[in-house]
């Protein structure tokens, strides 16, 4: 070996032992940036001829684990979309609330039938008249209230939706454009770890709207649902959907009052559990749009329609016709069995009590179409109010409770049933995201950066390079004695 050679040798030992400092300082640095890959330098022995020719840099790579970050991505999907459905189900139970807690459904429906008996024992009190006519306000509006965060959730929802498919849509594009930057920074050899670190965030953002698929040739990635919809082959798929600002309770995707979801201009179904793009974000928020707050609406307004038909049935109040709206109302109205949809938000109490709106308290003991004052000591109607509240009626079928209610059981009831969904949903986010938790550790574990572990490589380093750099020295003082002779 010539010395010119050596000195090469040791020279190309000095460049791999600066490029091998260089990504242990990178990983440090990166250490707790999250998604951040650990670098390795990649080296080969490079040959002259027959002989060994020093050191060769083949490239940055990047530490990955396939099954890991499948496995993690998984998990992820999984855990985006139960926090999303979990979120907006709390958020309506805290608004109808426990039975029993002040302000709630249940406690406003019992409040209001414990102020009509007592006023059925002193149906001649102003005082208690005026404390019915608040009660009853107070029920109607707690069903309003209700009804009213239902319409918000659906809202934030199909807002949701938009906001998903912007992501997806800008994601998936620039995902197409960094795999052919890739390819041609591959092509000439130059480092591409950075835009591998950015290509794995913009998917892992995917992921959680819609479970991914990823499949990898030739440092390109194709992107798949996990239902087997393509969203990237070569070029990105593009999804559409149009939002609604503005939600009622009449509106659905089938009646065409809201927006579908389409990829490439085709109608997919999404939501119900069976479609291609199932199992994310994406998915739980047209669930909650379409299913579940449709479903919570339902019940309200059959608990409404409950209410308003019990007390206007001229059994129960002699001053009322076949059709007239009774204490209860649908916005004035009387009921409408085959127009109940959205009448949790439109129910309230008829006017004709109310001296707020020219009504009369003692309307609430006489009649609500009574012309004048009865006696003030008559219980009659009182009683047969009171009645009509206690009597078990058969639930709706929409009710999702089977048996027969008073209208204050019925109230209970319903608040349960969304209590133990929000509580069953609850359950399901907290282990989604212990599970979600645990694999990014592992996947961290694989291809994340162990500090200890580079302290120690920079060691090795920092001789490596001492070495080199001795046999440079070393090369130089022989020449120094070549030139001296």
């Amino acid at each position: 070996m010539s010395i010119s050679q050596a000195l090469n040798n040791a020279y190309s030992g000095l460049v791999a032992s600066s490029r091998r400092a260089g990504a242990v300082s990178d990983n440090v640095a990166n250490a707790m940036t999250d998604g951040f890959a650990r670098r390795s330098v990649a080296l080969s022995s490079r040959m002259v001829g027959n002989s060994g020719g020093g050191v060769r840099v083949d490239g940055i790579s990047r530490a990955t684990d396939l099954r890991a970050t499948a496995d993690r991505r998984r998990a992820e999907a999984f855990e985006s979309g139960s926090a999303l459905l979990t979120s907006a189900l709390a958020r309506l139970a805290e608004v109808i609330g426990e039975p029993g807690a002040d302000g709630a459904l249940a406690t406003r429906a019992t409040a209001f039938g414990t102020a009509l008996a007592t006023l059925g024992d002193t149906p001649e009190s102003t005082t208690l008249q005026g404390t019915l006519l608040e009660t009853a306000r107070a029920y109607a509006g707690a069903l309003n209230s209700a009804a009213a965060e239902t319409r918000a959730l659906r809202e934030e929802a199909d807002g949701a939706i938009d906001a998903g498919v912007t992501t997806v849509n800008t994601n998936l594009a620039a995902i197409a454009d960094l795999n052919r930057e890739i390819l041609v920074r591959n092509s000439a050899r130059a480092d591409t770890a950075a835009l591998e670190d950015e290509r794995q965030r913009l998917i892992d953002e995917v992921n959680e709207i819609i479970p991914l698929r990823v499949a990898r040739r030739n440092d390109q990635v194709a992107l798949y649902s996990a239902g087997g919809a393509t969203l990237l082959d070569g070029r990105a798929f593009e999804l559409g959907f149009e939002r609604t600002a503005t939600i009622t309770a009449d509106m659905t995707l089938a009646s065409g009052g809201l927006s579908g979801l389409t990829l490439n201009g085709r109608d997919m179904d999404i939501g119900q559990g069976s479609g291609m793009l199932e199992g994310g974000r994406l998915a739980a928020a047209f669930e909650l749009r379409d299913v579940a707050l449709p479903e919570a609406t339902a019940r309200l307004d059959a608990l409404a329609a409950d209410l308003v038909a019990r007390f206007e049935d001229p059994a129960v109040d002699t001053t009322l016709a076949v059709g007239d709206p009774g204490l209860f109302t649908d916005a004035g109205s009387a009921l409408d069995p085959l127009d109940t949809t959205g009448l949790a938000g439109r129910i309230e109490v008829n006017a004709a009590v109310d001296p707020s709106r020219g009504g009369s308290l003692w309307r609430l003991r006489d009649g609500i179409n009574a012309v004048t004052q009865g006696l003030s000591g008559d219980d009659t109607l009182l009683r047969a109010m009171d009645a009509a509240f206690s009597e078990r009626l058969p639930a709706s079928a929409v009710t999702g409770v089977s048996g027969t209610f008073s209208a204050a059981t019925l109230a209970s009831e319903l608040s349960s049933l969304v209590l133990g969904e929000a509580a069953t949903r609850d359950a399901t986010a907290s282990y989604a995201s212990g599970q979600a938790s645990a694999l990014r550790e592992h996947e961290l574990s694989l291809t994340g950066v162990d500090t200890d572990q580079e302290m120690q490589d920079l060691l090795l380093v920092q001789t490596a390079y001492a070495a080199n750099a001795r046999v440079i020295t070393a090369i130089d003082e022989m020449l120094q004695q070549l030139l001296e002779i």
